[in-house]
């Protein structure tokens, strides 16, 4: 393949049909003991979206908040980074009290040089908080052990990569317009063993049907 032709091939709608597909059939629903993904597939809501991710993601949670309010939800932002100090977390602490929901859009992922892979203490601390205060969702855009500094989280979903499809897929999930039928293919002590997985059916929980004037990205 010519090395300038690339971007125009790959960029194809067949094969970002092909990325999607993917992304969808990967998620993983680990954990929702409380039903919070069921009640967000099933309403249009209020929510805020906390994301967080390197300087080299400067649009993590971009595309599940523009999927989310294109499917109708109400949703809040705010972006954190890993040196995001005292006066970023009281500005997320503010989004976060004004939404009856919280999604927490977290890209952690492996950096050469880089000695862990893991949140921040006081980002850890916060998704723990919350979580504990009202109806949060923990979703991860990389590494799939978050739950290792987050272990009382309700609700857990895996979109495993920080990528524009992977969002999508995590944001029509949230949405009602896609099933979830993933499995680890890992283990996540000391709970989940490989083939752990959460399967939400559209035979039991159909996707909610976009308004025919909205664009699906």
């Amino acid at each position: 393949m010519p090395l300038d032709s690339i971007a125009r091939i790959v960029g194809s709608r067949t094969f970002q049909d092909a990325a999607d597909d993917i992304a969808q059939r990967s998620l993983t629903l680990v954990r929702d003991t409380s039903g919070i993904v069921a009640r967000l597939r099933a309403n249009r809501s209020r929510m805020a979206i906390i994301a967080y991710g390197d300087e080299l993601n400067s649009y993590v949670g971009q595309r599940m908040l523009e999927l989310m309010r294109a499917g109708g939800d109400t949703v809040g932002f705010f972006r954190l980074w890993p040196m995001s100090g005292t006066a970023s977390y009281d500005s997320a602490r503010v989004v976060i009290g004004r939404a009856p929901t919280v999604i927490f859009a977290m890209n952690v992922r492996p950096i050469a040089a880089k000695g862990s892979i893991a949140l921040p203490d006081s980002l850890a601390r916060l998704i723990t908080v919350t979580d504990s205060a009202k109806p949060t969702v923990l979703v991860s855009l990389g590494s799939p052990y978050l739950l290792n500094q987050t272990p009382t989280v309700k609700s857990y979903l895996i979109a495993w990569s920080g990528v524009r499809p992977a969002e999508r897929a995590a944001a029509r999930v949230l949405l009602g317009w896609s099933p979830v039928r993933g499995k680890l293919p890992i283990r996540i002590p000391p709970a989940y063993p490989i083939g752990a997985g959460l399967t939400v059916s559209d035979s039991t929980l159909p996707p909610v049907k976009p308004p025919a004037h909205v664009i699906i990205p």
